[in-house]
């Protein structure tokens, strides 16, 4: 049995967006790839055409693009970055390379299918994802309940998983 790990992200271009709810994270894969319909829908211009190779031996032609890619439910701990993305013209998969989760210190957990990020030590997390700092008091009830009243029927509400971000290690020398 494969386990693939998939995340929520965004692709933004000015006011433009689009959000792929399974983004496979590939650490395999140094670049971020976006399929031809991201492309259209974000009315990207190409930069220029790169070689690209794959593990099983066979190569293609990839055309670069630049756009903002965004770790949706933490874009607002700063989990996102403009840089350049790739689209192969067959491809019907949005791939998160190595690119990404370097830029943004993210390793994958696979005990639980997911990406790990650093934390600032004070962090609180909220339902649904994300967390403030040094929130004031009551915030972070009020916070969560305007969260859960904006939901929509059926949409699921988890609280913020705990492995989703590990607290710094200080290392005195």
């Amino acid at each position: 049995m494969r386990q693939e790990v998939v995340e929520q992200f965004t692709f933004r271009n000015g006011d433009l967006s689009v959000t792929v709810t399974e983004a496979v994270i590939d650490t395999g894969a140094q670049n971020t790839y976006i399929t031809q319909p991201i492309v259209d829908a974000l009315k990207l211009n190409p930069l220029r055409t790169m070689p690209v190779g794959f593990a099983a031996g066979r190569g293609s032609i990839a055309i670069v693009y630049d756009c903002l890619v965004a770790w949706t439910i933490y874009e607002s701990q700063g989990f996102h970055s403009r840089q350049e993305v790739l689209c192969l013209a067959d491809s019907d998969e949005v791939l998160i390379g190595f690119d990404f989760l370097t830029r943004h210190e993210l390793t994958v957990d696979m005990s639980n299918l997911g990406l790990i990020g650093t934390a600032p030590r004070n962090a609180i997390p909220l339902t649904g994802g994300g967390f403030v700092l040094n929130p004031p008091r009551g915030f972070v009830l009020e916070r969560n309940r305007i969260r859960a009243e904006a939901a929509k029927p059926g949409d699921v509400l988890r609280p913020h998983p705990a492995w989703r971000f590990t607290v710094p290690t200080i290392v005195k020398r």
